[in-house]
């Protein structure tokens, strides 16, 4: 069973990491917790099998997680109109599923590959020198890929053209309501309490005897669940962009 150490699994407040004396640190530097720039583009690891094998986990994860969450979501979206709620209950829904799926996803392919299925997590964990360049650039590349795939399922599960699709709870923008600016300022905050919390309470080592790997998973989970909630009710005409493109 292939369970290798990765500084940047989510939920393991770097517990499961080596020395750098360890053989493991030569292959992959991010296998311990603390290594150079220069180590981190080395194309070196490109040559790693293991780290394709992550990288081909991170895209079956994505894609899986993202089509059960489009799938709720399209279920949910005509109930934005069907109550004087609009679209808080739909919201409140699809948060709820959507922290109980990543906590999930994250306990079972957190020994695995880390656990990212985000390319918004991914690069925060490359800037923060806890993923090395090879393995960013492959994640964010099948994780994109399975997204794209989880999309184009969904369309041929339901049997919908892209323009039948109802707007999504926590995936939609109207551009006759909001401007880009807007969006972009909503997305942009909403991603960063993301981040901060997810590095607060999954990655950081401080935490590691206070909340440890069988509870950092489901408060990445809430997390999530919260930034969906706020993009999905605080602006009309905005709930969040995330799977528009895949959709």
């Amino acid at each position: 069973v292939a369970s290798r150490p990765f500084a940047g699994r989510i939920g393991g407040n770097q517990e499961f990491t080596v020395s750098a004396d360890d053989a493991s640190f030569t292959k992959i530097p991010d296998a311990a917790s603390s290594f150079s720039w220069a180590q981190s583009f080395s194309p070196s690891a490109f040559a790693d099998v293991e780290l394709w094998k992550e990288s081909i986990i991170e895209g079956v994860g994505t894609c899986l997680q993202v089509y059960l969450s489009g799938l709720v979501s399209v279920g949910l979206g005509p109930l934005v109109l069907a109550t004087s709620l609009g679209p808080v209950a739909p919201a409140a829904f699809g948060s709820i599923f959507n922290g109980i799926l990543i906590a999930l996803f994250i306990f079972g392919a957190g020994p695995v590959s880390g656990a990212h299925f985000n390319p918004l997590i991914t690069m925060a964990t490359f800037t923060a020198r806890l993923s090395i360049f090879p393995r960013t650039l492959l994640y964010v590349v099948f994780q994109s890929l399975g997204a794209v795939i989880a999309g184009f399922l969904i369309r041929a599960s339901l049997g919908l053209a892209p323009e039948e699709f109802p707007p999504v709870p926590g995936c939609y923008v109207d551009a006759s309501l909001v401007t880009p600016g807007e969006a972009y300022a909503l997305e942009t905050m909403t991603s960063f309490a993301l981040v901060f919390i997810a590095f607060g309470v999954g990655l950081d080592p401080r935490q590691r005897e206070v909340f440890g790997p069988a509870l950092s998973p489901i408060l990445v989970g809430l997390a999530l669940a919260i930034c969906t909630f706020a993009s999905g009710v605080a602006r009309a005409g905005y709930s969040g962009a995330c799977r528009l493109l895949v959709l």
